[in-house]
């Protein structure tokens, strides 16, 4: 027989752990605020009218109108002033000549008791002769409505990032055993 060296070999052996990344984002919500302005109102009152027609009445009753009936009683006290200017110049002639008969002071008296009166004129119109026509009022309302502000507050997005890790471990290492074959004479102690 030959003798042989014997090898053996042992591959190494490598243990891998791996720990993933890991990412984590959030994103948080946005807040909105919202103001309105305070609307403005505006309001404009239009009166009513009220028209009273009372000319077929006053014709009914053979009267004149309030324009006209203003114009002749100006008139008539136009009229009445010449008249108590022009008699008060004949009493004072009168008063002028005191030497002549009649008591000038009682007539004096006499003439304002028998002067002329004051009159009134009495209107009672027939029915639907005075004509009334209303007309209501009303409001116009105009409303503007405020302005909306809008006022958003924005979060950025939060980003966390561990890195992954890999741990290695050596669960054997490598080796190579070379064993020479046994020489003649050499003793090998295999006790050991």
């Amino acid at each position: 027989m030959i003798p042989q060296i014997q090898i053996h070999q042992q591959f190494a052996q490598i243990g891998l752990r791996t720990d993933p990344a890991q990412w984590q984002i959030s994103s948080p919500s946005a807040e909105l605020n919202l103001r309105q302005e305070q609307p403005r109102v505006e309001i404009r009152q239009i009166p009513g009218t009220l028209e009273v027609d009372q000319s077929e009445a006053f014709a009914q009753e053979g009267l004149m109108s309030i324009f006209e009936l203003t114009r002749s009683e100006a008139a008539r006290a136009s009229q009445i002033n010449f008249d108590g200017i022009a008699e008060t110049a004949r009493w004072g002639d009168r008063f002028a000549h005191i030497e002549r008969s009649g008591n000038p002071i009682a007539d004096w008296a006499w003439r304002d008791v028998t002067g002329p009166s004051d009159w009134v004129p009495a209107l009672v119109p027939q029915p639907f002769s005075v004509h009334i026509r209303y007309e209501p009022g009303r409001a116009e309302i105009q409303v503007q409505p405020g302005r909306v502000v809008l006022d958003p507050a924005v979060h950025l997005p939060e980003v966390s990032f561990n890195l992954g890790r890999v741990e290695r471990t050596l669960l054997q290492p490598s080796a190579v055993v070379v064993t020479p074959p046994p020489l003649p004479g050499l003793l090998v102690d295999e006790r050991r």
